[in-house]
């Protein structure tokens, strides 16, 4: 999965069944005025299944944790968001998409951004710190989806909420592949 989304961070051309790119979030609903001023490097790798700002509104000086941040274009839309008093923080498993959502940021202005690498689902954070938790597409990727979703709850206020687009099974999966740490971080 990290070789995958190290790659990804390069380009999504060709890796996913699905629109990707500025094509894929004019289609999940982004605020096209947001989308049409980005960065173009932020949409290059943009591979979201949803539009986690759909959910609810994101008040100006939110505090938002984007996990599984990619090359950060949710970043870019929640820093626009929150306003110049709001702060977002964003972490990935590959050192390839930090690397480039930082690259990304700088070069879209975003100043009150940063970006973390993590090696496992534990969330470098004080309990309490951010006022939203957005995911965009990854939380299924994880083989420790309990553990990440404790690890959410313990970093939300207690008035936080979390929004997360995410991909479902809709059908059984073959034999032999139930139960596997593959078929349960597809």
């Amino acid at each position: 999965m990290r070789s995958k989304y190290s790659a990804v961070a390069q380009s999504v051309s060709g890796k996913f069944s699905y629109p990707t790119g500025k094509e894929g979030a004019q289609l999940l609903g982004y605020d096209p005025a947001l989308v049409n001023a980005a960065y173009p490097g932020l949409l290059e790798s943009f591979c979201g299944v949803g539009n986690p700002f759909s959910l609810f509104p994101i008040q100006p000086g939110s505090i938002v944790l984007d996990v599984g941040c990619g090359a950060g274009f949710d970043l870019y839309i929640a820093a626009r968001l929150t306003g110049p008093q709001g702060r977002v923080q964003g972490v990935d498993l590959t050192e390839a998409m930090v690397e480039r959502a930082r690259e990304n940021l700088k070069k879209a202005g975003i100043e009150m951004a940063g970006v973390q690498q993590l090696e496992s689902e534990s969330l470098p954070f004080d309990d309490n710190t951010f006022d939203i938790v957005i995911s965009n597409g990854v939380i299924n990727l994880s083989p420790e989806k309990e553990t990440l979703f404790r690890e959410i709850n313990r970093v939300l206020k207690p008035e936080g909420r979390l929004g997360f687009a995410d991909v479902v099974l809709e059908q059984e999966l073959p034999q032999g592949m139930a139960g596997s740490a593959e078929a349960w971080s597809q």
